[in-house]
């Protein structure tokens, strides 16, 4: 999930997001469509507010485009039983977030051909209104709206129809190779590729056009575009890479189950004494002895370095842990039975690089982040893959 996304609405169940680029990228839009409406909404080609409110207008309509393409998608991925998390639109266009890969590569090709499918039915639509409105009309308004929509969402078909990975094309292109081969990451692996390649010659396309043309913001928004579809594809093959190193291992596997505890009565002076100083770990849990000794113990909180730095110097003679500590009811906690692969994502929203590992409200182990990622950089050593 995008960060600094809000929730605006929910379109058959499934939340649609909306990133705060978007936004810095309506406004451009604004900018560069008000001139096309100039001459024929304004007197005299001057600007005027119609100008401004039509350009907002289209601008709205690119982006309502967006939302039907990844719409398209989520719709056909749900029917074909891939869980969609949510509908994101930022500065590049929109993404279908899903919480799986595709059972096959036929459904994978479906999904894939589901977005660019629904912007050639929108271009098409577009145009038909143009073509019934235009003739005997040059300056109908909703004519030339129908006609730079059906441009619009043409142009958004076939870019990405192109075959770099994790475009349309490059799903498409993956979802054949994965037919061929039988096998998911050899295939992502190829199309990754191609789309590190289709993101390089994107910046340089644009490069050519802008010094051809004398257009600077055409290259630095192909170059801005370009690298994102590399940096995009490059990530996307290395997060399939750590998905298939970790299916089937669960937090229980990874986690430490001895533990170095602390209890809630300590101040912070004999906190930093006994468990800070000369030590490699930034966090403890705090937990409630247990009263038999082959029980768990109940966990009370986490303290970390980070509660530390909220207290003075002079205060950790007074203070105790357990009026610094984060309490466990607002603690991110981790399951055994949850798998590794999930567990990222849970670290991602915490601002701690070790959870908790509870059974009920019982501590049973300690999952820090680079526990995972050295039973990861093992396994590709072992299965010689890389990211």
């Amino acid at each position: 999930m995008l960060p600094r996304a809000v929730t605006i609405g929910r379109i058959a169940a499934i939340p649609v997001r909306l990133h705060w680029s978007w936004l810095l990228i309506f406004g451009l839009l604004v900018v560069a469509l008000r001139p096309a409406y100039a001459a024929s909404a304004c007197p005299g080609a001057a600007p005027c507010g119609a100008d401004l409110g039509l350009a907002a207008l289209m601008a709205l309509l690119i982006g309502a485009s967006v939302l039907l393409h990844e719409l398209g998608h989520a719709l056909v991925a749900r029917r074909l039983t891939v869980p969609v998390q949510s509908i994101t639109l930022f500065a590049f266009g929109g993404v279908a977030e899903v919480d799986a890969e595709a059972p096959g590569p036929g459904a994978e090709l479906v999904i894939a051909v589901a977005g660019p499918a629904v912007s050639l039915l929108l271009a098409l639509g577009a145009g038909l209104l143009w073509w019934l409105r235009a003739p005997g009309n040059p300056g109908d308004l909703t004519a030339l709206l129908a006609a730079h929509l059906a441009l619009a969402n043409a142009i958004m078909a076939l870019f990405n129809l192109l075959p770099g990975y994790p475009m349309d094309g490059g799903r498409v292109l993956r979802a054949t190779l994965w037919f061929l081969n039988d096998e998911l990451l050899p295939a992502t692996r190829v199309a990754a590729q191609v789309g590190r390649a289709c993101g390089g010659l994107i910046a340089l396309a644009g490069l050519a056009v802008a010094v051809a043309a004398r257009l600077p913001l055409v290259a630095l928004w192909s170059a801005v575009v370009g690298l994102f579809l590399y940096r995009t594809a490059s990530a996307s093959y290395r997060q399939l890479v750590i998905q298939t190193v970790l299916r089937d291992v669960t937090v229980g596997d990874l986690m430490q189950r001895r533990l170095r505890t602390v209890t809630a009565d300590l101040t912070l002076e004999q906190f930093v004494a006994r468990f800070v100083l000369g030590q490699s770990e930034t966090g403890f849990a705090v937990v409630e002895p247990a009263a038999e000794e082959h029980d768990a113990p109940e966990l009370l909180g986490m303290m970390t370095l980070r509660n530390l730095r909220r207290c003075t110097t002079d205060q950790w003679s007074s203070r105790r842990v357990a009026e610094t500590m984060t309490p466990a009811a607002e603690v991110m906690a981790l399951s055994p039975r949850m798998l590794a692969f999930d567990a990222l994502y849970t670290f991602g929203a915490s601002p701690d690089d070790l959870l908790p590992v509870l059974d009920g409200r019982r501590l049973v182990g300690i999952l820090r982040r680079r526990d995972i990622a050295v039973f990861v950089q093992v396994q590709l050593a072992r299965r010689k893959l890389y990211c």
